[in-house]
């Protein structure tokens, strides 16, 4: 298309853009500082705080509520009190070393005996570097415990979560990579755009989908490559089938093939074009963690 022919959209269309892409960009970026000020990466999936904060660059109602009612970390708890031997850089004894909840957890069970004197069995405690590190240790099992909790709409909703954040990235990079090459088929870019879009959303999304699987049931194998290509690729066709078809329905009954990619109105259209792909693909995300294709909290 030359100078003479390029469309520009009208500027209320262009502001209304603006709002919406900021508005997203800005609750994208809000959960990212929650995640950090609550040190979500001790106790979220790794894959999971990607997940999140992608997805709130187009649904952001729907992102919020999942993540404040099933994904938010918690706040850093107190530290625990400091040891008596830890003092003047005195090297402590083993045996000798006790915490002050120590001494008060002892106490309380010396107290607590029965009416033959027999003292009651001691309840396992532990303190220390030992519970700390048995805590992170289990720590990225935490969405796992969770999504035993949740409603299946909020399993299903999460599931969808990772398959439109592989299509988010894949999107951004093939769109700009058919815009920078000039790429056409039949003198049109929606063409290539689709297969380059689906291309890269498709490699992305096996790559969500196999960590979130892998940390899930513990197999890195080759097996756990294969579970994540099926789940990822009906998955994500499911969703491509909103997202293109809204493609094609502004592109040419809309615009009439003149919105350029390098306009806040197009990317506002695809914002809406992936929010219609996330409905899209529930009923298959439904059916793949039923069949347990993916992992319920993956």
């Amino acid at each position: 298309m030359d100078e003479q022919q390029r469309y520009s959209p009208a500027l209320a269309l262009t502001i209304l853009s603006a709002i919406f892409l900021g508005s997203c960009a800005v609750a994208a970026l809000w959960i990212a500082v929650d995640i950090l000020h609550r040190r979500g990466w001790k106790t979220m999936m790794a894959i999971m705080i990607t997940v999140y904060i992608l997805n709130a660059l187009y649904l952001v109602p729907l992102t919020l509520w999942t993540y404040l009612n099933y994904g938010r970390p918690s706040k850093p708890g107190p530290r625990p009190p400091p040891s008596h031997c830890a003092s003047h850089g005195a090297q402590p004894n083993a045996y000798e070393c006790k915490t002050e909840t120590d001494d008060v957890h002892s106490k309380t069970q010396s107290e607590e005996s029965n009416s033959d004197g027999a003292v009651n069995a001691p309840i396992s405690s532990q303190s220390g570097p030992e519970a700390m590190n048995k805590a992170q240790d289990s720590s990225g099992d935490h969405a796992c415990h969770a999504s035993s909790e949740r409603p299946m709409f909020a399993t299903v909703t999460v599931g969808v979560c990772h398959c439109g954040a592989g299509c988010l990235l894949g999107d951004i990079v093939g769109e700009w990579l058919v815009y920078g090459t000039g790429a056409e088929i039949n003198s049109r870019s929606i063409w290539p755009a689709w297969l380059i879009d689906y291309a890269f959303a498709l490699l992305f999304g096996i790559v969500f989908q196999y960590f979130s699987i892998a940390l899930m049931s513990g197999d890195y194998s080759l097996r756990t490559i294969w579970r994540a290509l099926k789940a990822d690729i009906l998955s994500l066709t499911s969703f491509e089938i909103g997202l293109f078809g809204w493609m094609a329905i502004f592109q040419i009954a809309i615009f009439d093939w003149k919105l350029e990619m390098n306009t806040a109105t197009y990317w506002w259209m695809m914002q809406i074009g992936m929010f219609l792909g996330h409905w899209t693909a529930v009923p298959m995300n439904y059916w793949l963690i039923a069949k347990k294709v993916k992992e319920p909290c993956a």
